[in-house]
């Protein structure tokens, strides 16, 4: 039987009964995980490089995002990108690319029909890009259009997302955005791009994956053409040091002129989801705040009960381009993570005390943890919910990718077993490890940061007005919310020009 075969077999056995580790790849192979389903027309390929922005070399912060716009939305040297989108078209295909701090992702869907015109056009784009000047100076803008046109100036939310991002891995090779700095950006040449891509874009970093009714022989016949890439070093994942710890509460005012308040709270985590510790607090963070639902404490709270935004939310991972997905995103692995609150946009009137309700509902949860009740419900929830995260075949495929990353057993199927068996008690010790309101990170983006600072730094009371009062229950509650200290040990200030500068 085949290597590719074999994890054929192995996944299958995974969906059957679930709880087995997916094998790692033979030696001197391209690693490779199917997900056969013979009923449908669709075939999805992703490739998965074990290259991101942790491996931007110093000065060159960025790079690893524009070879993978190099790659995936370039020419080749048998055609111009204009030519590739054409031949694309009637396909009703594309390639997709997305790097992030990891993994640089090249993807695409297409109907079993045209399987084999997509796949000459998809491996020419790896194996052949034409690396052409105005391609070059074309993905340098983009790159360089996103952080001082959205990041900087259209797109509060994907600023706040990405300075709390910044501030917790400070001094990391996680700390600078997978799109680089502006002054890096500039200064990369397409001789960086074409040297990154001989030395990254290997057979040794390539995961291959490949899910749907795809024909017999295929696999190994892509298996074949991919294997003109390099060979490269094979070896372990690149080494990460421990991000640093927070001491106290560090605030950073991000200063531009807008007519809301961006709040965000976080810390680095010591777990990710290989870690058993993980599920528990999974259970914990969705009572506290899931993504854009509204059984979350702090959705209930902050928009419900108060009308003082759109959502609030919490996280115990990196959530992919919250703003824009529902779901989980798959093909971001991270194996260091982070624990944070996001508050949406709120008027500068109730900022502070918007601050001071999520701290509240945060620090409830650390210091009551959750009822057998509560439990439950989140428990419950989460086991039903999580089976959605995997409705489409594409996904499906990349949460076993994203499984044999990890070295875990597959995701779902984890999430399923591991939450039918934990106990309250199993989720308030996490708890009570993990969250905390003592030492954390705080980005606000703000107008007027000078006389936010001040505000924050007099740390006076921040009663809440209503133009309809709430039920007494939550005016009793503002009472006790209104006063907490939230006793800042720093506050910085930078102006939105400086951000992703350098």
């Amino acid at each position: 039987m085949s290597r590719t075969n074999l994890v054929t077999v192995a996944i299958l056995t995974l969906l059957a009964v679930g709880g087995v580790a997916i094998p790692a790849p033979a030696a001197g192979t391209i690693d490779t995980v199917t997900l056969p389903n013979p009923d449908s027309p669709i075939i999805a390929v992703r490739l998965l490089f074990k290259t991101g922005s942790i491996h931007d070399p110093e000065g060159k912060e960025g790079l690893a995002a524009i070879t993978g716009l190099m790659v995936g939305e370039a020419g080749t040297q048998k055609r111009s990108y204009s030519e590739l989108i054409d031949a694309l078209y009637p396909m009703a295909s594309s390639i997709e690319i997305e790097t992030d701090r990891e993994v640089t992702v090249i993807s695409g869907e297409v109907h079993r029909e045209k399987l084999a015109e997509y796949t000459v056009l998809l491996t020419e784009a790896v194996l052949e890009p034409a690396f052409s000047e105005s391609d070059f100076s074309r993905n340098k803008e983009q790159a360089l259009a996103y952080l001082t046109t959205t990041l900087r100036a259209t797109n509060d939310e994907l600023l706040g997302l990405e300075a709390i991002q910044q501030v917790i891995f400070d001094g990391h090779p996680y700390q600078h955005s997978p799109a680089g700095t502006v002054e890096a950006l500039k200064s990369i040449t397409l001789e960086d791009v074409k040297n990154f891509y001989r030395h990254h874009y290997t057979q040794a970093n390539l995961m291959l994956g490949v899910a749907g009714g795809y024909p017999q022989g295929y696999v190994e016949s892509l298996e074949k053409t991919l294997g003109s890439l390099p060979e490269g070093e094979p070896g372990e994942l690149a080494e990460l040091p421990e991000p640093a710890t927070v001491e106290g509460r560090q605030f950073t005012l991000i200063d531009k002129e807008t007519d809301s308040v961006g709040i965000h709270i976080g810390y680095a985590l010591p777990i990710n989801r290989s870690d058993p510790d993980y599920y528990p607090l999974m259970v914990a963070n969705s009572y506290l705040g899931e993504h854009r639902t509204f059984h979350g404490r702090l959705m209930q709270q902050l928009r419900g009960h108060r009308g003082l935004n759109y959502g609030d939310y919490s996280y115990i991972e990196y959530w992919h381009l919250p703003p824009f997905t529902m779901n989980p995103t798959p093909n971001v692995p991270r194996r260091q993570q982070y624990f944070s609150v996001w508050v949406r946009p709120v008027v500068p009137a109730t900022a502070h005390f918007a601050l001071r309700d999520a701290l509240f509902e945060v620090d409830r949860l650390a210091t009551r943890g959750l009822t057998q009740e509560e439990f439950e419900l989140a428990r419950d929830f989460l086991v039903n919910y999580s089976k959605l995260w995997g409705q489409t075949l594409p996904n499906r495929l990349a949460w076993y990718m994203d499984s044999r990353y990890y070295g875990m057993p597959y995701y779902i199927d984890e999430i399923d077993k591991r939450l039918k068996k934990l106990t309250v008690d199993e989720v308030n010790a996490a708890v009570k490890k993990y969250i905390r309101t003592d030492d954390y990170h705080a980005v606000l983006v703000t107008n007027n940061a000078g006389e936010v600072k001040a505000y924050l730094e007099g740390d006076q009371p921040s009663p809440m007005k209503y133009n309809t009062p709430p039920d007494k229950p939550v005016l009793d509650a503002d009472v006790t919310i209104q006063k907490i200290k939230v006793e800042p040990d720093t506050i910085s200030i930078v102006p939105v020009a400086e951000m992703f500068q350098k």
